[in-house]
């Protein structure tokens, strides 16, 4: 299997991810120029896109100088992902979630096991999972729950 359809896989099967954690993830990539590889591959390939659009991009002039290619802070803060069909990392922690909850037999669990085993499955940061999940789903004091947020059905006094 070629390494463009090795990180078409990774990127199917994992969301969004950097061109580091990329390359971590394919050791034929990893041992054959890492991260750089990546990003040269993801950016000559139509099927991927990058999907932060604030990063500037190493090769975009930037007041009135080109950035070098060498960036290390680039490779590990741009996101890429299949064009059209690739999960953004609020889907990846939402799919998890769900998941999890499903797991439980509960509609709902303390926030920080859930932040903590969302966090394990999906590799992405705790806080980054937190601020997800809260945006995502219901809250009440230290508890999450598996309803979105803002659904109507939670009714006082019941």
């Amino acid at each position: 299997m070629s390494i463009a359809s090795q990180m078409i896989e990774y990127l199917n099967r994992e969301g969004a991810a950097t061109p580091v954690t990329i390359a971590a993830s394919i050791p034929d990539l990893n041992q054959c120029g890492g991260p750089e590889r990546a990003l040269l591959l993801l950016r000559l390939n139509p099927k991927f896109e990058r999907i932060d659009k604030e990063a500037a991009s190493p090769a975009e002039p930037c007041d009135g100088f080109t950035v070098k290619e060498d960036e290390v802070p680039w490779l590990t803060s741009s996101k890429w992902t299949i064009r059209g069909s690739g999960k953004s990392d609020e889907e990846v922690i939402h799919d998890a979630a769900i998941q999890y909850f499903k797991s439980l037999g509960k509609p709902g669990a303390p926030i920080a096991n859930v932040v903590m085993e969302v966090s394990k499955t999906t590799g992405l940061s705790a806080p980054a999972v937190k601020q997800a999940l809260r945006s995502q789903f219901m809250t009440v004091n230290t508890n999450i729950f598996n309803r979105p947020k803002g659904q109507p059905g939670h009714k006082k006094g019941r």
